[in-house]
């Protein structure tokens, strides 16, 4: 799909009606968690990564609503939603999102699915866990939360206090370069303008809990289907992709490993007519069937 040329510069035009003139896209926030809300069919929920927002999802939101009522929101302490401790522990942060679920981001004990991206499939293997008699599926899109040594941690720059714009571009470029996305040619003005915008919106550090042990134990309590979404050109497991996906096996013997060729770590911006491809089809096929 075509969006919009945004300059970098010019972050306050990223906004849902700029994407989606034509989706009749609703607004809510529930228990201080803000999200978008559009399509018709099954729920899924989608669940952004580290320093993110619902723009993580920008390739794939409208795909996805033609086949289910899609639910995107801010996750804690980012974008638009409520702030939480710094020091929040994995049960602490997900009591927010928790919260929101019970009061209405989803409706009250329907059954849904789940997808998170990075630090989102940290908390999507939590929610999965957590309601084993909503969460009907469950998607994991390059996943966070593994032990120590399993991860290369790119050497991230930060941006100085009063960059200019283009220094600004420069960096953020230059980072969704090491840790992001795969191919350079594939770090539009759009990426470089959501990146600064998410870093600037971000007040809760999700890495001290993403660079540890906190994706195992969820899925080992998880019983419904899930599904491992893996950049094959992901720059940040140890050894490599593949060893990541054998992990997950070990962790979840009902897994489904899908390795994207030719993708980084933001494999939903990077590569989106696969993954929307398998997130319909996985979605789809553990769907609850509905009876009148």
């Amino acid at each position: 799909m075509r969006h919009p040329q945004f300059e970098p510069s010019k972050m306050s035009a990223i906004i849902p009606e700029a994407f989606f003139p034509s989706l009749g896209i609703e607004t809510t926030a529930v228990a201080g968690v803000k999200a978008l809300r559009v399509g018709t069919g099954p729920t899924l929920l989608l669940l952004h990564g580290g320093t993110g927002s619902w723009t993580h999802w920008v390739r794939n939101i409208e795909p996805l609503a033609r086949h289910f009522s899609v639910v995107v929101p801010d996750l804690p302490g980012m974008g638009e939603s409520l702030d939480v401790p710094a020091d929040a522990d994995l049960d602490g942060y997900g009591s927010y999102l928790e919260a929101a679920v019970h009061g209405g981001l989803v409706r009250a004990g329907a059954p849904f699915a789940v997808a998170g991206f990075s630090w989102g499939g940290v908390m999507a293997a939590w929610l999965a866990a957590r309601l084993p008699r909503q969460v009907f599926a469950a998607s994991l899109l390059a996943p966070g939360g593994f032990p120590p040594g399993a991860w290369h941690r790119p050497p991230l720059r930060p941006v100085p206090t009063g960059s200019s714009d283009d220094d600004a571009d420069a960096i953020h470029r230059a980072n969704l370069g090491m840790m992001m996305i795969s191919d350079p040619a594939r770090i539009d003005p759009l990426a470089v303008a959501m990146q600064r915008r998410n870093h600037s919106m971000t007040r809760f550090k999700s890495r001290f809990l993403g660079y540890r042990d906190t994706l195992g134990p969820s899925l080992a309590r998880v019983r419904c289907p899930v599904l491992a979404i893996l950049p094959e050109r992901d720059p940040l497991p140890q050894p490599d992709t593949a060893a990541r996906a054998e992990y997950l096996r070990r962790m979840a013997p009902q897994i489904e490993c899908r390795i994207v060729p030719d993708a980084g770590h933001w494999v939903a911006y990077e590569a989106p007519g696969p993954v929307n491809r398998l997130l319909v089809e996985f979605t789809g096929r553990h769907a609850p069937v509905r009876t009148r």
